[in-house]
């Protein structure tokens, strides 16, 4: 007997287990395949995780320290869903002591005509209407008297949203890995890539390593800007285009300056798109970090990644600090690159989907990539693993019901390596 036939509330009979064979195999070991992992662990799912490299490693869309946590989102079902993380993210709360979400408040200024992958002032502004989500208006002098930012346009305006914070990534990824193990239920394996997924005559699925064979009823392809490279193994490939992207950090002058997290809009075709994050102690105490809010380069593999900051994303961070904000050196330091996988359809905040593998839709393997997503890893292995149980087309969460043809893939057949081509999404004003 399978046990994905016994959840209940969490409470599973663990399957007997021979070492090779697995309730669930969870390809990738960031953020979301170890959340994946710590839910399926603790519904009672024997579970493994394959990562290519080690776990909490730079190399690929859970690079860096600090990510943000919003609730406001031009659409509606994105702001539901991050209404219904809270609780999830205070029970991964509990796994360790340092805190993982730190509530500084959310910053939204510039022009507010302008409409971005990250969503827009004014549509925010219609969803936390609708949503009951307290916020405060500012026009331009309120901005500049309130937060540490001067010589704004006097035709900007945004708001502020109190319940915004700054995530702890490392942190958020240490306490999904010890959730996981804590379950008792999920085994780890580092610097193991996928050499191959195939379908046996039961239905069950294999998953081959350069160490041998592993088999599971169900599959979750959580690699993020890897997931092509793994769904070429099932002949496949997601809609997504890769995102080479710079930050750096930037001395306070001022040991007072306090900041939100804040992003603001305005039109890249005179000027880039800027966000940042304030100072925190877990990444470069007296240094707030500020970053441009387009790609250095637009990948079609992320082998191609070259780890070198760009010069003239920098040298845009740096006039920006200088012209912009108060209280900073515009000197950049602790410059770093990361990788992010996003959608071709810029309509797609998130991909999350049943992967339609061996010529048919295939209910037993799901595949997550693309988004900025870290505000939803506790939640969204919890969304893996309810999709893998039992076939749905929506998820509730308490009063929320979210379909999920809003994350829907538009699958391809796998391109051969030579045959890749530069995407042609446009770099608009999107993230």
């Amino acid at each position: 007997m399978s046990a994905w036939g016994l959840i209940s509330g969490g409470d599973v009979t663990a399957l007997a287990y021979d070492g090779r064979d697995y309730d669930l195999i969870v390809i990738g070991g960031g953020g979301a395949g170890l959340s994946t992992a710590y839910h399926a662990g603790k519904n009672g799912l024997r579970t493994l995780v394959l990562e290519r490299f080690g776990v909490l490693n730079d190399s690929g869309s859970s690079a860096g320290a600090s990510r943000q946590f919003r609730l406001q989102y031009a659409q509606q079902y994105m702001a539901e869903l991050s209404l219904a993380s809270q609780s999830f993210w205070a029970d991964l709360q509990g796994f360790t002591q340092k805190t993982l979400i730190t509530q500084c408040g959310s910053l939204w200024f510039g022009d507010p005509a302008l409409s971005s992958q990250e969503g827009g002032i004014q549509a925010a502004e219609k969803v936390m209407d609708t949503l009951r989500i307290p916020y405060t208006k500012l026009d331009a002098a309120q901005i500049e008297a309130a937060f540490p930012f001067t010589d704004l346009p006097s035709d900007y305006a945004g708001f502020f949203q109190a319940s915004g914070g700054i995530i702890d990534l490392k942190a958020t990824e240490e306490a999904c890995y010890d959730a996981a193990l804590a379950t008792g239920r999920v085994d780890i394996h580092e610097y193991e890539p996928v050499t191959g997924i195939s379908e046996q005559a039961d239905g069950s699925l294999t998953v081959t390593t350069g160490r041998g064979d592993y088999g599971a009823a169900k599959l979750a392809v959580c690699a993020g800007a890897y997931a092509n490279d793994v769904l070429a193994h099932l002949g496949l490939s997601a809609g997504i285009t890769i995102w080479q992207m710079s930050s750096a950090y930037f001395r306070k002058s001022d040991p007072d300056l306090r900041l939100p997290t804040w992003f603001v809009f305005q039109d890249p075709s005179a000027s880039a798109l800027f966000y940042g994050f304030p100072e925190v102690d877990w990444a470069h105490p007296g240094y707030a970090r500020v970053a441009t809010d387009f790609p250095d380069a637009i990948l079609t593999d992320p082998g191609q990644r070259t780890f070198v900051p760009s010069p003239t994303s920098l040298g845009l961070d740096s006039r920006w600090v200088a012209e912009h904000m108060v209280g900073l050196d515009p000197t950049p330091r602790f410059t770093s690159t990361c990788l992010i996988a996003l959608a071709e359809d810029s309509t797609r905040e998130l991909l999350l989907d049943y992967t339609p593998a061996w010529g048919t839709p295939h209910p037993n393997i799901v595949t997550y990539t693309a988004g900025w997503a870290a505000k939803y890893l506790p939640i969204l292995g919890d969304m893996i693993v309810r999709m893998l149980a039992q076939p749905t087309q929506q998820l509730t969460y308490g009063d929320f019901t979210i379909p999920l043809a809003n994350f829907a893939i538009a699958w391809a057949p796998a391109a051969e390596p030579d045959q890749r081509t530069t995407p042609s999404r446009a770099i608009k004003e999107e993230r």
